[in-house]
């Protein structure tokens, strides 16, 4: 459609109506069929709002007018509109969804003949049923190249959104297959399409395609049933060939169809929406043998002369249909378009944000009537969402979804926990996030503490709540027992879970948490739908569908005028019905916007529709026409401004180039004249806010060209100013609690004492923090050794032998090889196999030790040092002369020097322990001690330990303990720097001073 062309349209009366007051007379000519052709603002579905008052105000039953629109906010709006139109309350009189009124139809007939209503699938659902239907389908019936992904989720989409099309599209197998005689790729596709049509009606299931294609079989059938005196529709670009079809026999043989459209506006192809039903709308009524009557609104009600210039400019190359237009007068208010671009992404996003809260705090808008907009959520959207969050500017992000938030998150947690294999890493990271999290509220140290105790105790995590979480018991049970998330419906689950967790009162009392209390409210609601449509969902299937398909539409995103004080931040095609102050239309990048990639499916549904073609040139012109109606749209949102902005290049981006709808938007004839905003618009205007002020601060701190005097002025404002802390940067996370790491009672080890000395800041991150979890195959092979040594001398010793023998030895090895989880590939687990072997042969081919029985094998030792339990496991303990010696097994092939063994803090506390436990005493006093590395590969096995060293060892194990009490997490640097995780970060390194600047 032109905006500037005459009218034409020959076959229909056609009336331009340029003021409002000229609406009277067309509002109360409501026969026969109409076309109400609207531009931006002008007022169409107020239009419609008084009409169907008009009717009910002439006494026509509420119940003899239909009224459709496509989404629930536009249903609420129109209907609250009609009301507000009537002196007084009418019963019935309400605006339906496309699919409302189908589901009442069909449930309708289906009653009358005596049939259950099915259930209708969500997006999510339909394709998990599509999966299935697959995974089970003969690969036989499909193309070789679509073979392999069967059982994949990627066709399971496309093979699901395909027949979602097909529907829409009203195609029976027998047409489907006709088509795709034309296309090879398309084969299996008919005889699917006829499976899942019986699999859903088998299985009581209908998705939302299927239930409008059943609607209008219902009304072709049973007429009596779907007969409305009047039909009135809102947005007729965006209907599909099965919704179109439903409003002609909604309407009957009278056709008092009055259908609303701007045909720049239909961006919905991808979903089924077809702009011929617009433009072939006069050939369809004159089939019934009416003529029609087109009425063109003619005056915008909320877009100014300059951005409906804009509009126009956008859409200038598409072609004009042949529609009834006029030109469309502009509102009378003033309206700007600017075109910005920036050399970096992070530039593009801190200006938006910075304009964002200028045009709050100086021009006092309501967030809520500022709009940024983009085409695609991948790209911009997360250094966006930073730089607002950085300004304390709330916004929801369109890619945000409900099962994401914190407070869905602690609940599926809990589940996860419960359904998880016990011991899996599935569980252990659902427990620790739910002892760390705001439920149970765990320090990090004492949540460290916990799972050493366990890992060391062997103990499952209901037993270690139970014992170490006083008041967490309950957690325990819905950990022990996950009958709660597997059994009953989703709902009911959900009301089990949230009886019995712990901490979730304090949570719902906390007046910081309103955005929890939203969110449980809403997950339960979903889940209360969930359990109408099909109560065999149980709480653990529904968490598992929303982690790969859409849930519930992005439930987060809130659009209101209400005063909630939000910063919209949304798509383009989520924008649509909605209006602003301003406008913002971001990341407008070639590529990004308009949207050029050659296909975006493998089967390529948009070719079911007969005006579609193969030819790839005739394709390009197709999506970028509806990339242009797209910007259209977006740009007549707004009321008084719109913003284009673009990044042209970024350091690791590539080439990038400004979008060639900024040119038409801006009326340029090259990019030549579009540069970044003005200087002042960006930072060199006074600060408005606290944080834009300490952002002006800072920079002059730091900048080298301001007077010595006014940076160090500024640097006093910062620091002595009660506003800052000095010490914090936007965007950086706060500091954390200053309640320290440690807990406040702990036990070390003397492993600990050797890290800690070695850094203690590694020992912290690692040890405590655990900032690294890697499990080293050396770690594992020392576990498994020690555990076939245990077992060979504990069976010598109940045979009364000194020691084991290497037969013994590699008929353990044998025994627990299996029970470990494998090194590596077949190769690999071989190679660490045959060290294994080794170490027992060398071991026991030449043992180190006497002739006498051991004391002990695998002892646990105990001893307080610096007011902290110390706790250490020897591997054996033998006799000897003038009493008894520690012995420790090392399956390294590296040992240390004999001056390290001889100051060991391992055997030095190994000997203090040893001097006060009962039972080895009475073999005698420690007097040795030693560690035996059997795979050496210098001669020395044997390594022992200066006795003139002990009380040595005593005063550094006290020391290490007052330092770890102390919290003291100093570095040190030495050779084990080199292969330290967190050198990058550490103070100590010029890789890592940068962090602590």
């Amino acid at each position: 459609m032109s905006l500037t062309s005459p009218p034409v349209f020959a076959t229909a009366d056609t009336r331009v109506l340029a003021e409002p007051e000229q609406w009277s007379d067309a509002i109360a000519d409501s026969e026969g069929p109409q076309l109400i052709v609207a531009g931006p603002g002008t007022g169409k579905t107020h239009f419609l709002a008084r009409r169907v008052a008009h009717l009910l105000g002439q006494g026509v039953p509420a119940g003899e007018i239909l009224v459709l629109t496509f989404s629930r906010r536009a249903a609420s709006e129109l209907e609250g509109r009609i009301g507000r139109l009537l002196p007084r309350p009418v019963s019935n009189a309400t605006a339906s969804t496309f699919h409302s009124y189908a589901h009442r139809l069909v449930e309708r007939h289906r009653h009358t003949a005596g049939l259950p209503m099915p259930i209708l699938l969500t997006g999510p659902e339909q394709v998990r049923f599509v999966a299935r239907l697959l995974a089970a389908d003969d690969p036989g019936r499909w193309p070789v190249s679509f073979r392999p992904l069967l059982d994949s989720p990627t066709l399971a989409a496309e093979v699901g959104d395909f027949m979602m099309r097909c529907h829409e599209r009203l195609l029976e197998p027998a047409h489907l297959a006709r088509m795709a005689e034309k296309r090879s790729d398309w084969r299996a596709l008919p005889g699917f399409l006829a499976s899942y049509r019986t699999a859903l009606e088998a299985q009581g299931k209908i998705d939302y395609g299927r239930l409008v294609a059943e609607a209008v079989e219902v009304a072709e059938s049973s007429p009596e049933l779907t007969r409305y005196r009047y039909v009135v529709v809102d947005e007729y670009q965006d209907t599909s060939p099965a919704q179109a079809r439903l409003c002609e026999l909604a309407a009957g043989e009278d056709v008092n169809l009055t259908v609303a459209a701007d045909p720049h506006q239909s961006i919905y192809s991808f979903r089924g929406a077809e702009l011929e039903n617009v433009e072939q709308f006069p050939d369809r009524i004159g089939a019934f043998g009416r003529r029609l009557k087109a009425t063109v609104l003619a005056r915008s009600f909320r877009v100014p002369a300059p951005i409906l210039d804009s509009a126009r400019r956008l859409v200038a190359p598409n072609p004009a249909g042949g529609l009834p237009s006029a030109e469309v007068v502009p509102a009378t208010h003033d309206g700007a378009v600017e075109v910005y671009t920036f050399d970096q992404r992070s530039a593009e996003a801190e200006w938006i944000a910075a304009e964002v809260e200028r045009l709050v705090v100086s021009e006092a808008l309501a967030l809520e009537s500022i709009a940024v907009l983009v085409r695609s959520t991948r790209h911009l959207l997360p250094e966006l969402s930073r730089a607002l969050e950085r300004r304390r500017i709330p916004h929801d992000r369109p890619d945000a979804r409900l099962i994401d938030h914190p407070a869905v998150r602690l609940l599926a947690d809990v589940v996860q926990a419960a359904v998880a294999p016990p011991g899996s890493s599935d569980m252990e990271l659902a427990v620790r996030r739910l002892l760390l999290g705001p439920a149970i509220g765990l320090s990090i140290g004492r949540e460290r503490e916990i799972l050493r105790t366990g890992r060391r105790r062997s103990m499952t995590w209901p037993e270690l709540i139970r014992q170490e979480i006083p008041g967490a018991e309950e957690l325990a049970d819905l950990i022990s027992d996950a009958t709660w998330a597997t059994t009953p419906p989703a709902v009911e689950g959900f009301w089990h879970l949230w009886d019995r967790l712990p901490g979730i009162t304090a949570l719902v009392a906390d007046p910081e948490r309103a955005d929890y209390r939203t969110a449980w409210s809403t997950f339960s609601r979903i889940l209360e739908r969930q359990a109408e449509r099909d109560p065999s969902v149980t709480l653990v299937e529904f968490l598992e569908a929303t982690a790969t398909g859409e849930f519930e539409a992005n439930p987060l995103l809130s659009f209101s005028t209400s005063g909630e004080g939000r910063l919209v931040v949304t798509t383009l095609h989520q924008a649509k019905g909605l209006e602003f102050d301003v406008v913002f239309i971001a990341d407008a990048v070639e590529g990004v916007f308009p949207d050029n990639r050659r296909s975006r499916s493998l089967i390529q549904p948009h070719l079911l529709a007969e005006s579609m073609t193969t030819d790839g040139a005739a394709l390009a012109r197709f999506r970028l026409e509806e990339e242009r109606r797209l910007a259209y749209t977006a740009t007549t949102r707004a009321r008084r401004r719109v913003v284009w902005t673009a990044t042209t290049a970024g350091i690791d981006e590539g080439e990038r180039r400004p979008s060639r709808f900024i040119l038409a938007a801006a009326g340029a004839d090259s990019f030549d004249s579009i540069a970044p905003p003005p200087e002042d618009s960006k930072a060199g205007f006074a600060p408005l806010t606290l944080s834009a002020a300490e952002a002006s601060l800072r920079r002059l701190v730091l900048d080298p060209t301001t007077p010595t005097v006014a940076r160090l002025a500024a640097l006093a404002t910062l620091a002595g100013s009660p506003h800052w802390e000095p010490l914090w940067f936007a965007g950086m996370p706060r500091p954390g609690p200053d309640s320290g790491v440690m807990p406040e009672t702990f036990r070390l080890s003397p492993s600990q004492a050797g890290a800690y000395e070695e850094c203690p800041r590694r020992y912290v991150l690692e040890r405590r923090l655990r900032a690294v979890e890697a499990d080293s195959p050396y770690l594992v092979f020392g576990s498994l050794i020690h555990e076939v040594l245990e077992n060979t001398e504990e069976d010598a010793a109940a045979r009364g032998a000194a020691h084991g023998d290497l037969q013994s030895a590699l008929s353990q090895l044998e025994a627990v090889w299996d029970s470990y989880p494998p090194f590596g590939p077949p190769p690999v687990d071989e190679a660490w196999k045959r060290r294994a072997r080794t170490l027992l042969e060398e071991l026991y081919s030449d043992w180190p030790g006497g002739d006498d029985p051991a004391v002990a094998l695998e002892l646990e030792l105990r001893a307080p040092i610096g007011g902290v339990e110390w706790v250490g496991r020897a591997d054996r303990v033998d006799r000897t002369a003038g009493g008894i010696k520690v012995v420790d097994y090392k399956t390294s092939k590296n040992p240390p020097t004999l001056k390290e063994v001889a100051g060991s803090l391992q055997l030095g506390f190994y000997l203090l322990a040893a001097a006060e436990h009962p039972e080895l005493t009475a073999h005698g006093p420690p007097v040795a001690a030693e560690l035996w590395f059997p795979l050496a590969r210098a001669k020395r096995k044997v390594y022992p330990f200066d006795m003139a060293k002990l009380d040595e060892v005593r005063q550094t194990l006290e020391a290490v303990t007052h330092g770890i009490r102390s919290e003291n997490w100093e570095t040190r640097i030495g050779s084990h720097c080199g292969r330290c995780a967190f050198r990058d970060v550490c103070p100590a390194w010029p890789d890592g001073r940068d962090s602590y600047r």
